[in-house]
């Protein structure tokens, strides 16, 4: 498929997607929890063309995450804002393999996240 230089991220998220199924050979819920991560992107920036996305709009989005409530939470987890942006990542290296303009994946860095910590039983607590 040939590609213009300005990619709406709407159309650009659909092809996406089909690639993880068809290319990538992805299960539905990997596929299901990837549209949910670029949705939530299009529903912070709006309709936007893949070169919009830029360090600063990722950096708002970012926060806008970091500050977006759960029902069970007052904001989201590090490691499911990470999905976010591990999808995003994801997402741009497709654009580079099929030479839509985007921002490079490798600017995108992860949050710290909290690893929890393991506790063993003793021998004598067996």
């Amino acid at each position: 498929m040939s590609y213009n230089k300005v990619m709406l991220l709407a159309k650009a998220k659909t092809d996406y997607l089909e690639y993880l199924e068809i290319e990538q050979g992805r299960s539905q819920k990997t596929i299901q929890n990837y549209d949910h991560y670029l949705t939530r992107l299009l529903d912070f920036a709006g309709e936007i063309s893949v070169t919009d996305i830029n360090s600063e709009l990722v950096r708002k989005w970012r926060l806008w995450l970091n500050r977006l409530g759960t029902n069970t939470s007052d904001e989201l987890q590090k490691n499911t804002q990470n999905y976010h942006l591990i999808a995003l990542r994801n997402f741009l290296k497709f654009c580079a393999k099929r030479d839509i303009p985007a921002m490079s994946a490798d600017k995108i860095e992860l949050a710290k996240a909290n690893r929890k910590q393991v506790t063993f039983l003793n021998p004598e607590e067996l």
